[in-house]
């Protein structure tokens, strides 16, 4: 999974629906659209798109992202950068019974001292669900969700990976950092 955007010729109709971004000075940009696809690893097929406006409610990759999670299916494994490495992310694949592969997100700190030892820089955490229902959800599903997740951290190659792979003998930390180092071919396949 990932997403990227788009610069559109500056007509009208495209001004309409995909406004230029607020950086942009007014009648000197260009529209930008969003897109966020699900793109096989094994063949570069792109699974699912879904696109918006570059800015404003409902459009970031996040977003766009949640719009995409039925490409999944269970026993598939989600492959992305930190951005989509949230708690809502991975309860949403682990309601599902997808597994992921995420970088860790630079907003939250991973203390390999805490948790339950696997092996050097390999542990398994809780994460508690956050305190507050976010804009996008609704009361009921905030309360649908668990209370904790239970997922993987990994360092390698000064990379922190988080993942629902918990067994470290199914899911060497060697095989989890080829893995994430493959996710660049989808910044190629995009």
């Amino acid at each position: 999974l990932d997403g990227t955007g788009v610069s559109m010729p500056d007509t009208p109709a495209n001004q309409a629906h995909y406004p230029q971004p607020s950086s942009q000075a007014p009648g000197v940009g260009f529209p930008m659209m969003r897109l966020v696809g699900v793109i096989c690893l094994a063949t570069g097929a792109t699974i699912d798109v879904a696109s918006g406006p570059f800015e404003g409610p409902g459009n970031s990759e996040n977003d766009l992202a949640r719009t995409l999670l039925g490409a999944f299916a269970a026993g598939d494994l989600m492959l992305a950068d930190a951005l989509y490495c949230s708690y809502w992310m991975i309860a949403a694949l682990q309601a599902a019974e997808v597994d992921a592969v995420f970088e860790q997100n630079g907003a939250r700190n991973t203390d390999f001292r805490r948790g339950d030892k696997l092996g050097r820089r390999d542990h398994l955490v809780s994460w508690s669900k956050p305190p507050h229902v976010p804009a996008w959800m609704t009361r009921e599903q905030y309360d649908a969700c668990p209370n904790e997740l239970r997922v993987r951290e990994v360092e390698s190659g000064g990379r922190v990976l988080v993942t629902t792979l918990l067994n470290p003998r199914q899911a060497p930390k060697a095989e989890l950092a080829k893995l994430y180092r493959q996710r660049w071919h989808v910044e190629l396949d995009f």
